[in-house]
């Protein structure tokens, strides 16, 4: 083990660091609106990542360019995703809510498995190869090589982050999301339609999971149970993170992308195990996370 071989597992983190901040930020933005998560959303990378190959495989076979097909096949997931996250907040999450219980969890988790079953029936429990529309070009720097598609990948995660900000920050939507995460009751008496606002966090969450799930493909060897690691890293990052703070999911997950490809340099057993080791180390000195807001609580 040398510096450059450092150096590439540090690239190569921050790479796959950035895919998992993409998918955690659908925890947060649906955390923030209704309190709830879909822990099915590592599923839907995994529904959406399947659904963009057969796109970009049928428009290249058919004779378009390789970026009008991907392009046609990121539309696609988008649409498809969205909606599917509008679904799933319409049928297992609203129902259980409004009886106030925590069914909720076990309803998004079903909804995980019949997205995985539904996966094999269409796509078979083999992985499938996932080309991507650079190819298997290669940026030579001389001290360390990375794959044109994982630069695109790392610039476009941080494009994603930053529209997603001012989307937050600067839209009347945005605002009117954050509204009903800071007071539910006091944004509706505004005007505000707290569960207009829950679906749209959903169908962002969605369109979150299958950008995640298009970028991570050529990444992986996409089947049909990559989504249940990708939704525990992501999960993993939003709690090391801050559930509440989006720059704080991203800076975990570029945290914990570069600390378990450096623990792939001792032992490649070790990688999965590094997710939950950091947040074993981390919530036993910051239980909120590392930029989540401090809470006292009374006894």
């Amino acid at each position: 083990m040398d510096f450059v071989d450092i150096l590439s597992a540090i690239i190569n983190g921050l790479v796959y660091g950035s895919i998992y901040a993409i998918i955690a930020q659908g925890y947060y933005i649906t955390f923030i609106t209704t309190k709830t998560m879909n822990f099915g959303q590592g599923d839907l990378v995994m529904f959406g990542s399947m659904i963009g190959i057969t796109i970009f495989t049928a428009g290249t076979t058919s004779g378009m360019g390789v970026w009008v097909a991907f392009l046609a096949s990121l539309l696609v997931v988008i649409v498809l995703l969205g909606i599917s996250g509008w679904a799933l907040e319409q049928v297992a999450i609203r129902p259980l809510k409004s009886w106030h219980s925590i069914g909720w969890i076990l309803s998004t988790v079903a909804v995980s498995m019949i997205v995985r079953n539904v996966a094999m029936l269409i796509w078979g429990r083999e992985v499938l190869m996932a080309p991507s529309p650079f190819g298997r070009s290669i940026l030579d720097l001389g001290i360390f090589r990375i794959r044109y598609h994982e630069l695109f990948v790392l610039v476009g995660a941080i494009v994603i982050m930053l529209l997603l900000y001012a989307f937050l920050k600067k839209s009347l939507f945005g605002k009117a999301l954050e509204a009903v995460a800071f007071n539910r009751d006091a944004a509706s008496l505004m005007g505000i339609n707290p569960r207009l606002m829950a679906s749209i966090s959903f169908i962002i969450a969605g369109v979150l999971a299958g950008i995640g799930g298009v970028l991570v493909g050529p990444m992986v060897h996409p089947g049909a149970f990559i989504g249940l690691f990708l939704g525990l890293k992501a999960f993993a990052v939003a709690i090391i993170g801050g559930i509440e703070n989006p720059r704080g999911i991203f800076i975990g997950g570029l945290l914990l992308g570069v600390i378990e490809n450096l623990f792939t340099l001792y032992s490649t057993s070790l990688k999965d195990a590094a997710a939950f080791f950091l947040i074993l180390i981390i919530l036993a000195v910051l239980p909120q996370g590392l930029f989540g807001k401090r809470v006292k609580e009374k006894f």
